[in-house]
């Protein structure tokens, strides 16, 4: 019998450092990748150096490289549709899927950002998909039809591998560092307890709205933030409405259950502050036998107490009820001061939520609600900084600046201001600030007259809706001022929004276009083009809610 010996290829490559022995690889997989990384600095070195490396042997199977962890998203942008971002999103795992059914704000109202919420539902840590208030009903339903459609995510991009394969060798034990005392940092899990200096009403007699100036001090945290970040607020829930959940659930509020962190609270204090007692969880309703209200234009805004207190509902034992809560999730807030001007400070420009629900009950914001009714002067809320990597002034102290920010919207814009007064920034600036009516809704306007009677301010476009016989908004006055608008863009100008995301920014968008397609001669196909290309370089940021 003749057997055949492995061909082996002589080739002269230069020496290359070899993979040490603790590489996690079986030997065969070792051989062939030392020759690979020789192969790589072949031809730069002194032949004399030489070696001779033997060829892979093709009965050899290297693993295959996992998937790279996607950085990229598309879709990831609130100013596109739905259909369009799903369209981006086609052929991908489901998890990037049911990320672009998002409304792509990392708004942290869901408890997640869009692409973590995105993952727990995909591998089942989450089940419910009526969590992304701001998408509301459309992408709830999205949601239920990707998850009961489309497969799951393969592992590699859920799950990414990080320990080595089992037949590595054990990495060669390191000696312990030596035992620092550390401080744990201040962080969304470590919130700082920030005192409430005061919340000031900013809306006057007559107006249809209450919007605070929340001031919260920050001395001894050393919390640092720039213009664009958010504060992060824990809130607690409304004492009243624990005491009705309470009734409805004939307890006395002492009994133990279990909270979020697996600690043991009383029945009290879990509904008071850790859990969400408002927004029912797809849990709840399963637990209660009812099923949501589902039609075209029907909005289920029921809440907890409506559905513990609805005839038809099953009355559940106590610990039942808390595993279907969800854990009581921070709202964040768009800064509204810089730390230049108020350094202990930071500054918040709060709407306070209250409406009757469709069963004819008054309903509260919870956050709002807490920092304008339930907390006094002196008092502790728990805060951390919220960092924001994609809305923030310009890196050029020059450039134009341009800002859309209806009613609480103004909030960063009012931390730009002040931030660029205090560096001395040179660049012009040019606000739209639009509300309901001129006297009782124009919010920091003492402030605003100063930023433009100093120079600080270039430009102030107002616009309320209620003040004339036409209702007036902030896209009628930049089409009114369509041509300097796109002369400033044609200059470098950034160009932001902030506030609503569904309608105001829209509008704001569209209007964008239109100007730059009148005004630049373009196409409206090039005018998209413009836009995306400012998007690109950074010079077109949203902060929509």
């Amino acid at each position: 019998m003749t057997t055949t010996s492995p061909t082996l290829r002589s080739v002269s490559l230069p020496q290359a450092p070899a993979l040490p022995d603790s590489a996690p690889f079986n030997p065969a997989q070792r051989a062939w990748l030392n020759g690979f990384f020789a192969g790589i600095v072949a031809g730069d070195e002194d032949p004399a150096n030489a070696t001779t490396v033997a060829a892979p042997d093709a009965s050899i199977q290297t693993p295959p490289a996992p998937p790279a962890e996607p950085t990229d998203f598309p879709w990831h942008d609130s100013a596109l549709p739905m259909n369009e971002r799903l369209k981006l999103a086609e052929g991908k795992p489901r998890e990037l899927v049911m990320m672009a059914a998002m409304a792509q704000l990392d708004c942290g109202a869901c408890g997640y950002l869009c692409r973590t919420y995105a993952k727990a539902l995909d591998d089942g840590s989450e089940k419910d998909t009526a969590r992304c208030t701001p998408g509301g009903a459309e992408t709830a339903k999205k949601l239920k039809e990707l998850l009961a459609t489309l497969p799951t995510s393969p592992k590699s991009l859920t799950s990414p591998v990080t320990t080595p394969p089992a037949s590595a060798p054990a990495p060669e034990p390191k000696p312990a560092p030596p035992v620092r005392p550390s401080i744990r940092p201040w962080g969304r899990d470590n919130p700082f307890p920030a005192r409430l200096r005061r919340s000031a009403r900013l809306t006057l007699a007559g107006s249809e709205k209450d919007t605070r100036h929340v001031v919260l001090e920050l001395s001894g945290s050393g919390l640092t933030y720039k213009p664009g970040d958010s504060l992060g607020v824990y809130p607690e829930n409304c004492p009243t409405l624990v005491e009705h959940l309470l009734e409805g659930l004939d307890a006395s509020g002492a009994e133990d259950v279990t909270a979020p962190d697996g600690s043991t609270v009383s029945l009290r204090d879990a509904l008071l502050r850790y859990y969400a007692v408002t927004r029912p969880t797809a849990r709840l309703f399963e637990l209660l036998r009812l099923k949501r209200l589902e039609g075209d234009g029907v909005t289920d805004d029921r809440q907890v107490l409506d559905l513990l207190l609805s005839f038809a509902a099953r009355h559940p034992k106590i610990n039942e009820f808390v595993a279907c809560l969800s854990p009581l999730q921070p709202r964040l807030y768009s800064i509204a001061s810089s730390q230049l001007a108020h350094a202990d400070e930071v500054h918040l420009t709060v709407g306070v939520v209250r409406y009757v629900s469709s069963t004819g009950r008054g309903c509260k914001g919870v956050c709002s609600t807490y920092l304008a009714e339930r907390t006094r002067p002196g008092q502790k809320v728990r805060v951390f900084v919220h960092p924001s990597h994609r809305f923030g002034l310009p890196a050029s102290a020059d450039a134009p600046v341009v800002m859309v920010g209806p009613g609480t919207g103004v909030a960063p814009f009012r931390a730009f201001l002040q931030h660029r007064r205090a560096a001395r920034h040179k660049g012009r600036n040019w606000l739209f600030f639009g509300e309901q009516r001129s006297r009782c809704d124009f919010l920091y306007e003492p402030e605003l007259r100063t930023f433009l009677s100093d120079g600080t301010l270039t430009r102030l476009d107002t616009a309320f809706s209620r003040d004339g016989a036409d209702k007036l908004y902030v896209q009628h006055r930049m089409l009114e001022n369509g041509q300097e608008l796109w002369r400033w863009l044609t200059l470098g100008g950034h160009f932001y929004v902030c506030g609503d995301a569904k309608r105001m920014a829209a509008d704001v968008d569209k209007t964008l276009r239109t100007i730059i397609a009148t005004h630049g001669g373009m196409f409206p196909e090039d005018a998209d083009a413009y836009v995306e290309g400012m998007k690109v370089e950074g010079r077109y940021q949203r902060d929509v809610y």
